[in-house]
């Protein structure tokens, strides 16, 4: 693979080079912790790799519990599936 090849596979990877047409949580599960220090950093985070995101998706998911806020990693809060919280 050659050098740029390898510099934008993680971008890729975390869907930053383009939108992606996914359902939120699945998004999140596959990023596998978004940051999430600030409230609204999450509805970026996703508006701005999701293809249709509407900020009411992820509101949803808050409050049926299918997408929580946890500190996990380096004591830094992170939004994850709950189904993923409870594994990590």
């Amino acid at each position: 693979m050659s050098r740029r090849g390898l510099n934008r596979a993680t971008p890729a990877r975390q869907f930053l080079l383009e939108r992606v047409e996914l359902p939120a949580l699945e998004a999140i599960e596959h990023l596998a912790g978004m940051q999430s220090q600030a409230p609204l950093a999450p509805y970026v985070g996703l508006w701005t790799r999701l293809a249709g995101f509407r900020t009411v998706e992820l509101s949803t998911l808050t409050v049926e519990r299918a997408a929580v806020r946890a500190q996990l990693m380096r004591n830094t809060v992170h939004l994850f599936s709950a189904r993923d919280c409870l594994n990590w």
